[in-house]
């Protein structure tokens, strides 16, 4: 699907159909949309004052992208062998394993059930005994019981199976960084109450990441969520950048506390955003929303932090808090 994007606003707008592709020229800034075939192209490197110099120069807002974008990008999405030191598994793995294990336990009471229905209804047909016909009743119970269990439990672990799987694809886009990059997954820092899904450690700072894995329409204006559900939107409280920002404070803490003095400057939160119908149509404050696919560009692109044995202290800081941590030697 064709896009139209606005950089200084960093708002992208889906081109649904021919008649906006010539309605939708500027954003509500005021400033000209620059139009993309594919959202991941608005990534690469992009010399801004160039394109919109040249925009000006031609009454069109479409631009070959061939002349704006580097024609030499890095390719994120070439593969780096990456070591993987796991210490189990990551807390959001461990819940929804726990759901498919009722799932599994339910599968069984329902065969259970139906093998002690038949065994004792046969029975039962022969014999007209009392035992058998409560045995026969206790099978059904038990089936019956077992196909419960399954649906509880698919739907209560619905949304960790779906945030499981987001996380797998956050992190096997994470590992296609460089060498020169440290990807811990799923960390429980001292005394923070939650987990955080991913944090990068490399030559351009440090990434908070905050992954999810969303279905439905949502638009995100400034740091106000909204998921809108039969036309009609509802703003979600506890959002993901509410969730990326409260980690990007405990991370700050948890560093000063080690003497790892950031002042907050060179950590960046980041919410890796699964979902296909959303749009980010006023650029939040103090992070920044992506799709996966669009992370480790992003993260490369970064200005390059002069203090390097900062950055390799609080990598070797945070090992021992993460449940994976890839590198590469």
């Amino acid at each position: 699907m064709p896009y139209l994007v606005c950089y200084k606003c960093d708002v992208y707008y889906e081109v649904k159909t021919e008649e906006e592709e010539y309605e939708l020229t500027h954003c509500e800034c005021g400033e000209k949309l620059i139009y993309f075939e594919n959202l991941e192209d608005s990534y690469g490197y992009v010399d801004r004052e160039s394109l919109y110099k040249a925009l000006d120069e031609v009454d069109d807002v479409f631009v070959d992208l061939e002349e704006t974008i580097d024609t030499n990008p890095r390719d994120v999405n070439q593969k780096h062998e990456r070591e993987k030191l796991a210490n189990g598994k990551t807390y959001t793995q461990k819940k929804a394993s726990q759901y498919e294990q009722i799932q599994n336990h339910g599968q069984l009471l329902i065969y259970a059930g139906v093998i002690i229905f038949i065994i004792s209804f046969l029975v039962l047909f022969s014999t007209l005994n009392l035992i058998y016909a409560i045995l026969t009743l206790a099978g059904v119970i038990l089936s019956f019981y077992g196909n419960s269990l399954i649906a509880k439990s698919k739907k209560e672990g619905y949304s960790w199976q779906k945030g499981n799987e987001g996380e797998k694809i956050v992190a096997d886009y994470l590992n296609t960084l460089p060498e020169d990059y440290f990807v811990f997954n799923d960390l429980k820092l001292p005394g923070n109450g939650g987990n955080i899904d991913h944090i990068v450690v490399g030559p351009t700072g440090i990434y908070v990441i905050e992954t999810k894995n969303y279905s439905g329409k949502y638009r995100i204006k400034g740091n106000q969520w909204l998921y809108y559900k039969n036309g009609h939107p509802t703003e979600i409280k506890n959002n993901p950048g509410t969730q990326v920002r409260k980690n990007t404070k405990d991370l700050i803490k948890f560093l000063n506390q080690k003497d790892i003095s950031t002042n907050g400057s060179w950590i960046t939160g980041l919410v890796a955003l699964i979902c296909p119908d959303f749009r980010v149509q006023e650029t939040p404050q103090n992070y920044r929303v992506l799709i996966p696919k669009t992370v480790p560009e992003y993260i490369m692109n970064g200005k390059k932090e002069s203090n390097i044995d900062l950055l390799g202290r609080a990598a070797m800081e945070l090992e021992e808090y993460c449940t994976e941590l890839t590198i590469r030697r």
